[in-house]
């Protein structure tokens, strides 16, 4: 396996769901230097664990993050996207978007 391809295969699974590095951070539990540092090249193997989360937060496997798989961010389904980026705000903020969701969808 290439472990280059991990920042590269990151950044395209972060810019697919439009997570930031701290969204990502908060959503899976990875600080955000160290996913800072997965996607400058400069920690080339990352931890087991933080792989295995990192994939998790994206529901892929955690060798799919030292590879390209064309197409998956686009497979990627709305909901789960949505579900992700919940999850990585702050409790007040979410709060304040579902509020919103329940007034003009509700």
């Amino acid at each position: 396996m290439d472990k280059l391809c991990i920042s590269k295969q990151l950044a395209s699974l972060m810019r697919g769901s439009g997570v930031s590095q701290s969204g990502l951070s908060r959503g899976c539990g990875v600080p955000q230097p160290t996913i800072n540092r997965i996607l400058n090249e400069k920690t080339r193997e990352p931890r087991r664990d933080s792989v295995v989360r990192i994939a998790a937060f994206f529901n892929v496997p955690p060798e799919s993050l030292y590879k390209e798989l064309p197409g998956r961010t686009e497979e990627l389904d709305l909901g789960l996207q949505l579900h992700r980026q919940m999850t990585a705000l702050r409790p007040d903020h979410r709060r304040k978007v579902l509020a919103k969701l329940v007034k003009d969808f509700g």
